[in-house]
């Protein structure tokens, strides 16, 4: 008797356990295949990303850390992220070899190619915007009078900084094309740090006029816009580029394009460090599209404001 249940018993496991399989296997669906992802070799050294804040610092380093893990796992090599404070210590890195690739901004760009042989590899579609190109504004309060720039003769005006593109170079072209000469134009010029500080400056009067770029506008988040009206425009300006240090093997700079090409803003958390670093997508750049930069910062020798 005790033989006859033992039997049962084993024969109730053994269709137990088939019908548990056959289960398990019922409710798989075969994964789509997929192009393989290189397995990231610790013991390699590190490439190095950087950049200079453009917003809060503390967040934009979370940012570009969640970028370069994402880059080194598809080149297979660890990406370490360093911020820079200033553009200089970005470019003399660069320039030395201590620096692989860097976010720089347009007049940066052409400063590193020309200083560090530095070359552009992609550029972004800004968050806020449509295409790989972005504006100047000059900017007034609604309520000063000022129509025009001319009308700005004798009154404090704000930029950014001298390494700015859309913050000083374009502004300073587009004075120059006005019939400005030089800054005796103003009763004083003063730089302010960044694009949010020369709107606080215009709003609270501590400026007259002010250059930024358009991207505070398309944003929509500061609300002194409000109070604010643009009196000039410049044209398009091609956006802050990815570029990569001068002797970067050229197998290796392929690999680092290819991967920034490779993100795929739909994904939701390629998009978390994508909205924080304040970029859509990425597309292919090149070095002819900056020479309109070029020429810009040509005036500027001539006016003798060249940047440092």
């Amino acid at each position: 008797m005790i033989k006859k249940y033992t039997v049962l018993y084993v024969l109730f496991l053994v269709l137990f356990i088939s019908s548990c399989k056959n289960s398990h296997v019922a409710t798989i669906t075969p994964a789509p295949a997929q192009s393989p992802i290189p397995e990231v070799n610790q013991n390699q050294k590190p490439l190095v990303l950087s950049c200079i804040p453009y917003a809060s610092e503390l967040k934009l380093t979370e940012g570009w850390q969640c970028l370069a893990d994402y880059l080194s796992g598809q080149i297979g090599i660890p990406v370490k992220f360093e911020m820079k404070k200033t553009y200089k210590p970005l470019l003399e890195g660069l320039k030395s070899g201590e620096i692989d690739f860097a976010n720089t901004g347009p007049l940066i760009y052409v400063k590193a190619h020309d200083i560090a042989g530095a070359s552009p590899l992609v550029k972004p579609i800004p968050v806020s915007g449509t295409s790989p190109f972005y504006k100047s504004y000059i900017i007034v309060r609604k309520d000063s009078g000022i129509k025009n720039i001319s009308q700005l003769k004798g009154k404090k005006f704000a930029f950014t900084d001298k390494e700015s593109a859309s913050g000083f170079l374009i502004p300073v072209l587009i004075l120059a094309e006005s019939g400005i000469k030089d800054f005796k134009f103003f009763s004083d010029v003063l730089y302010t740090g960044d694009h949010d500080s020369s709107v606080s400056a215009v709003y609270n009067g501590y400026a007259d006029g002010a250059g930024i770029s358009n991207y505070l506008f398309a944003k929509g988040t500061n609300e002194r816009l409000g109070d604010l009206m643009v009196i000039k425009k410049s044209d398009p300006i091609p956006t802050a580029p990815i570029v990569v240090r001068a002797n970067m093997p050229p197998d290796m700079a392929q690999k680092i394009k290819k991967a920034f090409l490779s993100i795929d803003p739909d994904k939701k958390e390629n998009r978390y460090f994508l909205d924080i670093i304040q970029v859509k997508s990425y597309i292919e750049a090149s070095d002819k599209e900056y020479e309109p930069i070029r020429k810009a910062a040509g005036v500027l020798e001539k006016m003798g404001l060249g940047t440092e």
